[in-house]
């Protein structure tokens, strides 16, 4: 990783924020050692035996998590710490923030499956809502199709292929580590043309 000084790392932050491709690409480049180094440590403390693909998938996220709504986790860094600290600290939180939430998945997943043994099934959803929704995800996906080719490769590998990061990066040869960086750029860029249309990217549409 290349030794920066505060002030050039402050610099770094602050053209990220402007929307620099290039700059992305730099702090992907040269922090994710650290962010790696970090989720190895998270996953070592809940007792995660070594897992290359997991661990890539988790310095993915944690770099998706400072660029996504608008690179706000990002914008909260004010030099009080090296920048590679800071990007530790969101690694190790993103970390755990999804193996909780992977546990918490399989957990329902399961009390599903037994309520369904012990329940009737319920009548069939109101064909309405599903007019609604099949009408919501058509002006999804023709915003999509409006977007520079690279943001609609992507999405489209993600949201609507439901790719993994790892194949995602096979597919288009970019690195594992900084998928979810550019995904995250690519929704905020979408999120501006269905804002136009009056259809908001809401949480579940950002699901994998």
């Amino acid at each position: 990783m290349a030794t920066r000084t505060r002030d050039e790392e402050s610099e770094l932050v602050r053209q990220c924020l402007k929307g620099s491709d290039e700059s992305w690409d730099t702090l992907v480049r040269d922090y994710a050692p650290k962010a790696l180094a970090a989720v190895k440590a998270a996953l070592r403390q809940r007792g995660h035996g070594s897992d290359a693909a997991l661990e890539d998938e988790l310095v993915a996220d944690c770099f998706e998590e400072l660029a996504k709504d608008g690179a706000h986790v990002l914008r909260s860094f004010r030099g009080d710490s090296a920048l590679a600290t800071f990007i530790s600290v969101v690694a190790t939180r993103r970390a755990y923030r999804t193996l909780r939430n992977r546990l918490r998945h399989d957990k329902a997943v399961d009390r599903k499956a037994d309520h369904d043994m012990r329940s009737p099934r319920r009548g069939e959803s109101d064909p309405a809502a599903h007019v609604e929704a099949s009408e919501r995800a058509s002006i999804i996906v023709e915003a999509i199709a409006e977007l520079a080719p690279t943001d609609k490769l992507l999405l489209t590998l993600y949201y609507l292929d439901n790719r993994s990061y790892k194949e995602i990066a096979d597919a288009t040869g970019l690195a594992v580590t900084g998928v979810g960086t550019k995904i995250a750029r690519a929704r905020a860029r979408l999120r501006e043309r269905l804002d136009r249309r009056g259809v908001a990217l809401e949480a579940e549409d950002e699901e994998n």
